[in-house]
């Protein structure tokens, strides 16, 4: 289960969160909810939750500050940034950042799922532009030309190997995947 504490100055995203994910269906639970990042630091039990989901501009806090607060406070919980702000610029601010994810508002739930699944994992997930730099980073050089002959799973493995993810934790998933496939077909 991935206890999700979100930091959202919109009341309406985090009962629209608390709505789209069913904690029996989806393993994700919204344990709490700040609007700001001073009322997360204040109200935020760090054994309570796992991943801190963040929206990238609230109130007149600017968002680098919010970081630097959060990861003072909670030093081992990673943050997701979830925002409609799809700038490539502030995409690479919030990696130097430390930000483990990076989400656009208009993301499906599946996607929000698996981007929390990865980044409970250990991995790091950035859309789009950030993407291939990311992989540019992580991949070694073999890899970046082998890339072009792997299946996405495959990639998504090399990713999560490149990222510390034990063998154990991943074939973990991958059953966890099959038995849902399988589950899903009847």
């Amino acid at each position: 289960m991935i206890r999700l504490y979100v930091i959202e100055d919109h009341p309406i995203i985090v009962t629209g969160l608390r709505n789209l994910f069913r904690p029996s269906r989806d393993e994700i639970e919204i344990y709490g909810s700040a609007l700001s990042a001073d009322e997360a630091i204040q109200t935020g039990d760090p054994e309570a939750f796992d991943i801190m989901m963040l929206d990238l501009y609230l109130g007149s806090t600017p968002p680098l500050d919010n970081i630097k607060k959060l990861k003072e406070r909670f030093p081992d919980k990673p943050i997701v940034m979830f925002t409609s702000e799809e700038s490539s610029v502030w995409q690479r601010k919030m990696y130097d950042a430390g930000v483990k994810a990076y989400l656009f508002k208009t993301a499906e739930r599946n996607e929000i799922r698996l981007t929390l699944e990865k980044v409970s994992m250990g991995m790091t997930v950035f859309a789009g532009v950030m993407e291939q730099e990311f992989l540019n980073k992580k991949l070694s050089p073999e890899m970046m030309n082998a890339r072009q002959f792997l299946t996405p799973n495959q990639l998504e493995i090399s990713i999560m190997l490149s990222n510390g993810v034990t063998q154990k934790k991943i074939a973990d998933r991958s059953e966890e995947r099959r038995v849902g496939k399988e589950c899903r077909s009847r």
